[in-house]
């Protein structure tokens, strides 16, 4: 437990294989206490929990904020864990969206025309066909956990919006998006898509709030809870609730900020490499580099605002895939490390050193394959061979060959193991760096042994030492990391070199010079201008020689394996909205001005008049959001800019810490 009298802030960061906690004294910027225990994929809330405990002081009354960053808006998206939700389209034209196929972004198969539109000027041109509303939601209330809306025009008229979520509401007694309250892009399939995702991960995200919020009070902690948005604003738990979408991409974000925050920074690359992912953002001037357009998650092109960041899969628990034809490969598929699994289950240790010895050799790395079960199914599983497998796995970790033969498949994909991945049914155990840092003893809180002997036999494949087969892996990271991070700051490719037969091109062979330096005649060096903070568990071991790569010094921060967590509680909350100003054209002349601002849209007769009408109304809106949202002290920052004579575009942010 924790002594002290002064005001703490607890953080607390969800990632691929552990969870990270801090108490962090704001007024010395200390880091005063740090925890990590094993992220719990089947229930997070049980992580979660774990941390808080761990970290509650003896005198509660000190914490004074509790922030979080989790996965769960990101993961349940891309695995396709969202609840159920039903999409109504005002005012959209069914032909235009099958004709280029916008139906498939929309996230949800229950999307329903209905007839009722605003012309751009924000007239209505075509009435509400309420009764339609109504006659659609007693058919599909009964089938789905939240409703969205969108109106074609609703950034310049919501009205339509706002009619048919009081409708729904009432009807059907389910939690309504309205998609204006989300977003005032004009794009109306990502304002669609982004509503229809807000409402699938309604009950997703309300679950997670409930248990923290329940763990908080368990623990006598009387403080607001917050949440780090994906452009590494906060927000308060009671605002995420309605707006979950908005926290996707929170993992960089809190990246960006916990490294700045701890190497104290002004002009950085900020890599954080975890188990299952590295992050690359780039803090320019103390400020993290924004996206200039809005986030994609999977297939699904979203409204929402994020830092400009790049997520690859390679951690500490990818995947170390080799075979007899000395191919190598890591990730992205993260898997149980050998190491811990044979920690973690004393059986498959045993059965594990009993085949290497039998074997001797190993040929391919999927010949060594461990399935554990992680969780039983949520729904009933229709397909008998996928049914007998969970069935044998309950029994305890099975080799995968074995399992294989004991169903009759001699594939994985014959019993839809990737599906069974993606929703966290299975763990795969499998060669990874983790398992390598015990060799080196750089990394070694598992089972030594186990690692050392997998270890060994994929390295007989190049003919080499252990030791050497870790510096090779090692080096194979090193050039990932460099091709990700010249991808990142160009937004150019490099090519693969998968024909050994093809001559490399002139990218490829100015990459791997600056890498090894091996031309005898020609050389060339990339460098990077700014110093790399790395943080992550497994910095301070894989990050340096990429540093050296690039010719650039690194920060490894004191706290360096819990920055995400630190991240949490350094941020602000942050509003911003958009607004433009436009002349109104009849014939040749122009008889008046347009201000669209925070949904609303007037027309003016005088220049003046429309441009006082946007700040005015700008400055209001992301006030009262970031009010909403839990600030206190709120600054607001304008600015405009003339496009051509009588057209401005303005913005407007609103700033403060948590009140």
């Amino acid at each position: 437990m924790t002594k002290t009298s002064t005001p703490l802030y607890l953080g607390i960061d969800t990632g691929g294989t552990f969870t990270d906690g801090i108490l962090l004294d704001p007024q010395t910027r200390r880091v005063i206490k740090k925890v990590k225990v094993l992220t719990t994929h089947q229930d997070l809330r049980e992580c979660v929990s774990e941390v808080l405990e761990k970290l509650a002081p003896d005198d509660p009354s000190v914490i004074s904020l509790v922030s979080l960053s989790t996965t769960l808006a990101t993961n349940a998206i891309a695995e396709g864990k969202r609840q159920p939700a039903a999409l109504f389209l005002l005012g959209y034209d069914p032909d235009l969206v099958y004709q280029f196929e916008f139906h498939k972004q929309f996230g949800t198969d229950r999307y329903f025309f209905i007839q009722g539109k605003h012309n751009l000027n924000g007239v209505e041109q075509i009435p509400l066909d309420e009764a339609e509303i109504k006659r659609v939601a007693g058919l599909v209330k009964e089938g789905v956990n939240a409703l969205a809306v969108c109106s074609y025009s609703g950034p310049m008229n919501s009205t339509h919006e706002e009619c048919a979520a009081e409708i729904l509401a009432e009807m059907t007694g389910l939690p309504v998006v309205q998609a204006h309250h989300l977003s005032g892009e004009l794009d109306s399939i990502r304002r669609a898509t982004t509503a229809s995702l807000n409402a699938s991960l309604l009950s997703n995200v309300q679950e997670l709030l409930d248990a923290v919020q329940a763990s908080v009070a368990k623990n006598g902690f009387h403080c607001p809870v917050m949440l780090v948005r994906g452009d590494s604003s906060i927000v308060r738990a009671e605002f995420a609730r309605k707006r979950p979408v908005e926290i996707i991409h929170s993992g960089p974000a809190t990246s960006a900020l916990g490294g700045q925050f701890l190497a104290g920074v002004e002009n950085a690359l900020v890599i954080d490499m975890g188990g299952t992912t590295t992050d690359l953002t780039l803090v320019e001037r103390g400020v993290i580099r924004a996206q200039d357009q809005s986030a994609t998650v999977g297939t699904y092109r979203t409204c929402v605002k994020t830092i400009q960041a790049r997520s690859f899969g390679l951690g500490g628990d990818s995947l170390i895939r080799f075979d007899h034809w000395q191919h190598l490969s890591l990730g992205p598929e993260r898997v149980i490390p050998i190491s811990r699994a044979c920690h973690m289950y004393s059986a498959l240790r045993q059965d594990f050193m009993m085949r290497l010895r039998q074997k001797g050799n190993i040929l391919y790395s999927d010949r060594f394959e461990y399935w554990v079960l992680n969780r039983e199914p949520s729904r009933e599983i229709e397909d008998s061979r996928t049914k007998q497998v969970i069935q044998l796995l309950r029994a305890g970790p099975q080799f995968l060959h074995d399992l294989l033969k004991e169903v009759g498949v001699y594939a994985p994909f014959q019993i839809d193991a990737d599906d069974l991945v993606n929703q966290g049914i299975i763990n795969r155990v499998g060669l990874t760096p983790t398992d390598l840092l015990h060799i080196s003893g750089e990394y070694s809180p598992w089972d030594r042994e186990s690692a050392w002997a997998m270890t060994k036999a994929a390295a007989k494949i190049w003919g080499e030492s252990p030791q050497a087969f870790v510096q090779r892996v090692k080096d194979l990271i090193t050039s990932r990391i460099v091709a990700e991070i010249i991808q990142y700051l160009t937004g150019k490719s490099i090519a693969e070199t998968t024909n050994p037969y093809k001559p490399l091109g002139l990218d490829r062979w100015l990459f791997e010079e600056s890498l090894k330096r091996s031309d005898p005649y020609l050389g060339c060096q990339l460098s990077l201008k700014v110093p790399i903070v790395g943080i992550g568990a497994p910095a301070s071991v894989f990050l340096p020689p990429v540093a050296e790569a690039l010719g650039t010094e690194i920060v490894i921060p004191d706290h360096f394996e819990v920055a995400n967590a630190v991240g949490t509680v350094t941020g602000n909350i942050v509003f911003r909205q958009e607004g433009e100003v436009l002349p109104c054209v009849e014939g040749t002349s122009i008889t008046g001005y347009f201000a669209r601002a925070a949904n609303s849209q007037r027309k003016f007769e005088q220049l003046g008049e429309a441009l006082h009408f946007a700040r005015e109304t700008l400055e209001g809106f992301v006030r009262s959001e970031a009010q909403a949202a839990g600030a206190g002290a709120i600054q607001v920052e304008q600015e405009e800019r003339e496009i051509i004579p009588g057209m401005y575009h303005l913005s407007a942010w609103a700033f403060g810490r948590p009140g």
